[in-house]
């Protein structure tokens, strides 16, 4: 229908708004119509609701069709004619500037905005809708125009703070963002996820800005709401952001010290959930350790010990597990006992793994005792006792492609059966990647030095782990430079930077054409800046630089050059 001829239905369906109470029958066909994507019928019967009476709900029905089918414009003869008899109507201005800014049509969708400013002089609410459809357009810098204009005709921005936080954020002002996002979560909680959505984007160089305002209310804050102590929900708001840029222990630390309540614990809750997604396990096991003192719950504490154990924190683990308390005999079973000895066996603890599974093994069944077998096996080879292990597997039907297997070779130096098992892993963590990364890089069957230096390194013996390491490579030619770069890392993760450089040395001059020797140089360099070499470590970042143009490391070592100019200049 063209607009002229719209205009005139509209009309008449002013004269006619006592045709049916609130025209509930047309706007129930005309919903069974849109939601049948029957548009023509919809619209037909949206107008019929208007004439009855039911004029902002046909309008809003009008609109929604109009868009789907791409004609927005369509909406605005009805309005061109409704209007003038309802001119401070909200939700029919609001579907009027809805269609204009998204028409582009931007000095039409200004003048209709004035037309209801000028409508309800006094009235916060124009100027708001208005913000609020530009900022969902990404138009914030209009928007910024508009709350203004409000500031300067109202007096004040008071009741427009949402607008404010969103347009700030917009324009990239993310302390002043910070600040009007932490009023209105102070006010309404239920905010929360906006906030952290809003926020999100801000640049590194911002965020210390960001959290010094949502947790102080420094910087440009002056409302007694920005001077007042942050709620609990502006801290979640802190704690998720933490999450989202990388640093989940600082959202902890930003929650943990709220005092326990059923508010705290829900949101203790919702955070460890969080974190889980995050992969944060040491964080994790943090919240839930929390929620657990908290309100005491064997799921909560079992769902901890899981979180512990991926963090790699056996202890905490078992006292998680021994300390939740019976909860569901069906879900212990299943649960608890499995967590229990999985920490045990991490511990090394193998006489005590081997009792309590005696001691559940009615209630677990042969076939799962048959398959904690393996968590035995594990809990011996901890403790450096290989035939234990063994003897552990006896009742266990193991193939030649299990991980356990495969990890008993290695120990016992079977190079080509444990190269058969590791390799067919489905999900390979940190130590078969290591294990694989000299596996695939020898050919010989047999090296009793290497399974002496993995079992010393699987029993925690760092110190032993590196002399073998070390030692071995002597013993096997094609696999030096691995042998040696996993000592120098071990050196390296406790602190022992001489000796690290010591054997990063070794790969970089003995070994210069192996795949290795770009990240010997790399750490031979930050192992010098330590020690307060800048020259040393400069001279190793532009070898690696000019020598190993094609290696991954590249970009890191000029980050790190670069970072390293002032020093050397000064």
């Amino acid at each position: 229908m063209k607009r002229a001829a719209l205009g005139l239905v509209v009309a008449g369906a002013l004269s006619a708004q006592t045709v049916e109470p609130a025209g509930a029958g047309a706007l129930s066909r005309g919903l069974d119509a849109e939601n049948g994507n029957r548009a023509r019928e919809a619209v037909t019967a949206y107008r019929e609701a208007i004439a009855a009476g039911a004029v902002v709900q046909g309008v809003l029905g009008l609109e929604r069709v109009f868009s789907l089918t791409m004609q927005e414009d369509s909406v605005l003869a009805v309005l061109d004619t409704l209007l003038p008899r309802f001119p401070d109507d909200g939700a029919l201005r609001g579907v009027q500037l809805r269609a204009l800014v998204s028409l582009g049509r931007s000095r039409a969708a200004d003048a209709a905005f004035h037309a209801w400013r000028d409508a309800r002089p006094d009235d916060l609410v124009p100027y708001r809708d208005y913000a609020r459809i530009l900022l969902f357009n990404n138009r914030a810098a209009a928007a910024d125009t508009v709350l203004r204009d409000a500031a300067t005709a109202l007096g004040s921005l008071q009741g427009l703070t949402l607008e404010l936080a969103q347009m700030r954020a917009g324009l990239g002002r993310w302390e002043e963002a910070a600040l009007a996002w932490r009023a209105v979560v102070q006010e309404e909680a239920y905010y929360e996820s906006a906030a952290v959505f809003s926020l999100t984007p801000t640049p590194v160089a911002a965020r210390a800005l960001v959290r010094a305002a949502l947790l102080a209310g420094s910087g440009a804050a002056s409302s007694a709401t920005s001077a007042a102590p942050p709620t609990i929900g502006v801290r979640q708001v802190r704690a998720f952001l933490e999450v989202a840029w990388g640093s989940p222990r600082d959202g902890w630390t930003a929650l943990s010290a709220v005092p326990v309540s059923d508010t705290a614990v829900a949101v203790w809750r919702q955070f460890g959930e969080e974190v889980e997604r995050a992969q944060a396990w040491g964080v994790a096991r943090d919240a839930w350790s929390a929620v657990h003192r908290a309100r005491p719950d064997a799921v909560v504490a079992w769902r901890g010990a899981q979180a512990a154990l991926r963090a790699g924190d056996a202890a905490t683990a078992l006292a998680l597990v021994r300390g939740a308390g019976a909860g569901d005999s069906t879900a212990r079973v299943d649960v608890a006992v499995p967590l229990e000895l999985e920490a045990l066996a991490r511990l090394g603890r193998g006489a005590e793994v081997t009792a309590r599974l005696a001691a559940e093994s009615a209630a677990l069944g042969p076939d799962r005792v048959r398959s904690m077998q393996r968590v035995v096996a594990w809990a011996w080879i901890r403790a450096g006792d290989v035939p234990r292990a063994r003897a552990a597997l006896a009742g266990a039907t193991l193939d030649a492609e299990d991980e356990v297997a495969g990890w008993l070779a290695l120990y016992e130096g079977e190079l080509a059966a444990a190269r058969q098992a590791l390799r067919h892993v489905t999900t390979p963590d940190q130590d078969v990647v290591r294990a694989l990364a000299l596996l695939n890089r020898t050919t010989a069957p047999r090296a009793p030095a290497v399974g002496a230096a993995f079992l010393a390194l699987g029993r925690a013996d760092t110190t032993d782990a590196v002399r073998r390491f070390e030692s071995a490579a002597a013993d096997l030619p094609d696999a030096a430079p691995v042998l040696l770069a996993m000592a120098a890392r071990l050196e390296t993760g406790r602190g022992a930077d001489g000796r690290a450089r010591r054997l990063w040395q070794r790969v970089a001059t003995e070994h210069a054409a192996a795949p290795e020797a770009a990240e010997a140089q790399l750490e031979w360099a930050r192992g010098l800046r330590r020690a307060g070499d800048g020259d040393g470590a400069r001279e190793h970042l532009e070898h690696l630089i000019l020598t190993y143009p094609g290696s991954a490391l590249v970009p890191q070592a000029r980050r790190e050059l670069d970072a390293l100019r002032p020093q050397v200049a000064s």
